[in-house]
């Protein structure tokens, strides 16, 4: 049976202010309500994440989990606890495998093309030509796209593996 992989988007603004979620250093991240929910729903074990944040005026994959625990709320609290982490403040965590995960040290640059290509998006040139003709340039459209966590395909999922391989 498939896995569901998901692609999600973080602030790196929120770290700056002391909510580290995604951590990078102890591979955890939570989340809670709505989206919590919908990746309690599509994650397992063996599952990867793809996390993707604004640096400067450009959209990047800067990392990915593959996901070896998920703990839940009431369910693992003792777990849960004894993170070092923002995260242990959702309902929803995941941690990621060291071995399989991976921090970009040269994030992947999210474009127009790149976004095309994760079909799931939805984001061909049909897309992008009509929020341009609502004045809406290409890093607002794909933070459109993004905003929300989204379900991606397992070959969506093995080609942004192929992409990221030498990059960290």
């Amino acid at each position: 049976m498939a896995k569901d992989h998901i692609f999600i988007t973080y602030s790196a603004e929120k770290a700056n202010e002391g909510h580290v979620d995604p951590n990078f250093t102890y591979m955890v991240y939570g989340n809670s309500g709505k989206n919590g929910r919908k990746l309690r729903n599509h994650l397992t074990p063996g599952s990867y994440i793809f996390f993707n944040a604004r640096i400067g005026n450009k959209r990047y994959i800067t990392a990915y989990f593959y996901v070896e625990k998920i703990l839940i709320k009431s369910e693992h609290d003792r777990e849960i606890q004894a993170l070092n982490c923002s995260a242990k403040e959702d309902e929803v965590i995941f941690i990621g495998d060291r071995s399989f995960s991976k921090i970009l040290t040269i994030p992947l640059p999210l474009d127009r093309a790149l976004i095309g290509k994760i079909t799931s998006f939805h984001a061909d040139d049909k897309y992008f030509d009509g929020k341009k003709a609502m004045g809406i340039e290409e890093l607002e459209a794909i933070k459109d796209k993004t905003l929300n966590p989204r379900v991606i395909t397992e070959q969506e999922k093995e080609m942004l593996l192929d992409l990221c391989e030498f990059r960290g």
